[in-house]
C-alpha cells in the first residue's frame, strides 16, 4: 500500500493580480487520483489540503514495484483545460529505502516541465509518503509535529 499525505502548498508562481485553483494529480502504477480543487489562491497565499490518498497496486511483480514511480502534478483547475503549475517525480524504491519506508513532512520544489523556463521554481508542496509491502509494518502519517520547520527535499 502506498499512503500519500498532501499537506499544503506555497509560493505558487502566479501573476501579481491573478489567482489559481490548484488541484494535485497523483499517478502511481497505472492508477490516478486527485485531491480536492481549491479556489482563488494567489502568489502569497497558502493552499491547504491535509488529504490522505491511498494506492493499492494489485498483482504487481517485485520488479515492477522497484521500477515504479509516483508523479505529482499541481494543476490549475480550469473550466475547459487544466494547466500545469508544477511537477515532481519519485521512484518507489527511493521512498522504500528510507527509514521506516517513508518520507515525512518534506517540502518538494516543483517546476513546470512544459515551460521554456522549466528550471524555475513554480511551487513548493509539503507532503508525506509511506510505502508498506507485504510483511512490513506501516508507519503512520500524522500531522506535522514541527509545522514551522522547512525541511526541503
Amino acid at each position: 500500500m502506498i499512503h500519500i499525505y498532501i499537506e499544503q502548498a506555497k509560493d505558487l508562481k502566479v501573476g501579481a493580480e491573478d489567482t489559481v485553483d490548484p488541484i494535485i494529480q497523483l499517478d502511481c502504477m497505472g492508477l490516478q487520483k486527485f485531491t480536492t480543487a481549491l479556489d482563488d489562491i494567489n502568489s502569497t497565499g497558502v493552499a491547504i489540503w491535509n488529504e490522505h490518498i491511498f494506492f493499492e497496486p494489485k498483482n504487481k511483480a517485485v520488479e515492477e514495484l522497484a521500477e515504479g514511480k509516483i508523479t505529482v502534478k499541481m494543476m490549475d483547475k480550469g473550466f475547459f483545460k487544466d494547466s500545469i503549475i508544477g511537477y515532481y517525480e519519485f521512484d518507489l524504491s527511493y521512498i522504500y529505502q528510507m527509514k521506516d519506508h517513508c518520507m515525512m513532512h518534506k517540502w518538494i520544489v516543483m517546476s513546470n516541465p512544459e515551460d521554456e523556463n522549466y528550471g524555475e521554481v513554480t511551487a513548493m508542496l509539503k507532503m508525506s509518503i509511506s510505502i508498506c509491502g507485504e510483511g512490513d509494518e506501516q508507519a503512520p502519517i500524522d500531522d506535522d509535529p514541527n509545522p514551522e520547520k522547512e525541511d526541503v527535499l
